[in-house]
């Protein structure tokens, strides 16, 4: 995995990796959200985190030139918020009904249903940083 910086692991509940949106390198990307996640005693929300990571970093890939973001994961007591930020100004796009044929066109729309929350804050640059909001038993 291209990692500009180590991860930062703690117990305290806070991760930020730099990295590159490489589709082979997806599957490293989900186990350290798995591993953060069973660290924080969060288990039941790996599936649905990992998920939603993999779709947002996919977008990144198709559509950020170079694909360089920054991936958050927080702890936090209403549950684990994780975030992709890049330097594209562009908005991720939910289509409403999706062809589920199609080579792709869902990601969004499976994020949006599997959150239960998520939205998409400016940062510094004119670049973005794409979150969701993932709670336990709701």
């Amino acid at each position: 995995m291209t990692l500009e910086s180590p991860p930062i692991v703690t117990t305290s509940g806070f991760c930020r990796l730099q990295l590159r949106a490489e589709p082979a390198q997806f599957g490293d990307v989900r186990r350290i959200v798995g591993a953060h996640l069973r660290l924080w005693g969060r288990s039941g929300l790996v599936d649905a985190a990992a998920m939603c990571v993999t779709e947002i970093l996919a977008n990144v890939h198709r559509h950020v030139n170079p694909p360089e973001c920054e991936l958050v994961l927080e702890n936090m007591p209403e549950g684990v918020r994780a975030a992709v930020g890049d330097q594209s100004g562009e908005l991720p796009v939910v289509i409403e009904e999706v062809d589920w044929f199609a080579e792709s066109g869902r990601g969004m729309f499976i994020v949006a249903n599997t959150a239960n929350l998520w939205g998409v804050s400016p940062t510094a640059g004119g670049g973005k940083q794409v979150w969701v909001l993932l709670r336990e038993g709701v």
